[in-house]
């Protein structure tokens, strides 16, 4: 027994030297996923700039993402976009960057082919939050970006993001972590790069989804009325008014920066599938959007009435299916359509 464990431990040993002098070139070899995103030192993180691939959202499922010179996403033939003056810019988390379809598929995408005479940007980046919005604006406003209009769409989740994931000090964005904790990740990712790499990767691509179909695990979904980044719209037990008074006080900031640069200001609100299954039409952030808006929006898009006036003449769960990309919570090119045809309605009214 002790022999075998002599060899053992020399196995690993040499496996560590290995990793420690030779981990990065085999990290090289290594197929990744493709990821569009890239660190940001005041604002988290961005999207790359002039970066073009087929993504895959949904497994077997790929689609186009392309973005401009400016790190924006748009249409794969707009790539060389250099400008820093636009009418209209929308910012928003995964829901407006369009995650899932290509881009004319999208809301964002949609609204810009149809009012193309308007020079669009989509600032939007998966996990964004309000004190992201508020950081990245005024970061673009400072090196010189103009809008005329930005129009945020909040989202669900973005009370979850900034109270759990994001820390706004200093001016800058950084994530709730150990500052310990990170310095012992990054060193040992540095010195054994193959290894967190693969230890990554089994946690993420065999164990969670082994146990999810085994139901080892048992969690509460993004459907359930217990999923704490959505439910807290419908459900006491999530996020009281302080929690929620964080985001809100980052939109303030936000409306304070735009008035002070001669920028119009807009809100839109959508329903996730949690919403449609267990909210109602005049759901807490509703009530709370509608009151923040008044003396400080132009427009205040707001998608829920048309999805609740839908479930009047079907069931919550056909509205869910038809809108939603299957087993996700994000729109599909249906639901994009709805939030754009609301937006097209807003403004004519």
């Amino acid at each position: 027994m002790k022999k075998i464990t002599c060899i053992i431990s020399l196995i690993f040993a040499l496996l560590l030297l290995t990793d420690f002098l030779f981990g990065k070139y085999l990290l090289k070899l290594t197929p990744k996923k493709i990821n569009p995103t890239i660190k940001h030192n005041i604002y988290d993180h961005d999207l790359k700039r002039n970066f073009r691939a087929h993504l895959e959202w949904i497994p077997g499922r790929k689609y186009t993402f392309c973005t401009d010179d400016n790190s924006f996403r748009t249409f794969c033939d707009e790539l060389n976009l250099d400008q820093k003056n636009f009418d209209i810019a929308f910012i928003g988390d995964s829901f407006t960057e369009g995650v899932g379809l290509d881009y004319p598929k999208t809301f964002v995408g949609k609204i810009s082919k149809n009012f193309y005479d308007l020079k669009i940007a989509n600032l939007s980046v998966v996990s964004y939050s309000p004190s992201i919005y508020f950081t990245k604006l005024r970061y673009l406003i400072n090196n010189g970006y103009k809008f005329d209009k930005v129009i945020i769409y909040f989202d669900i989740s973005d009370i979850y993001d900034d109270n759990k994931k994001y820390h706004y000090k200093d001016d800058k964005i950084t994530r709730k972590k150990s500052i310990v904790l990170s310095s012992i990740q990054k060193n040992l990712k540095s010195s054994f790069p193959f290894l967190a790499y693969s230890t990554k990767t089994i946690k993420n691509d065999f164990l969670t989804k082994y146990f999810k179909k085994q139901e080892i695990i048992p969690k509460c979904t993004y459907l359930d009325y217990c999923h704490e980044k959505s439910s807290w719209t419908f459900n006491d037990d999530y996020f009281k008014e302080k929690e929620i008074n964080t985001s809100f006080k980052f939109l303030e900031m936000t409306y304070k920066l735009l008035q002070k640069n001669n920028i119009k200001m807009s809100i839109g609100i959508y329903p996730w599938p949690a919403q449609i299954m267990h909210d109602k039409e005049n759901s807490k952030i509703v009530l709370l959007m509608k009151e923040f808006c008044e003396g400080r929006c132009e427009f205040f898009f707001n998608n829920f009435t048309d999805f609740f006036n839908e479930i009047k003449s079907t069931s919550r769960e056909l509205v869910v299916s038809k809108y939603y990309i299957n087993n996700d919570v994000h729109f599909n090119e249906l639901g994009n359509e709805k939030l754009f045809m609301n937006f097209v309605n807003t403004l004519a009214n």
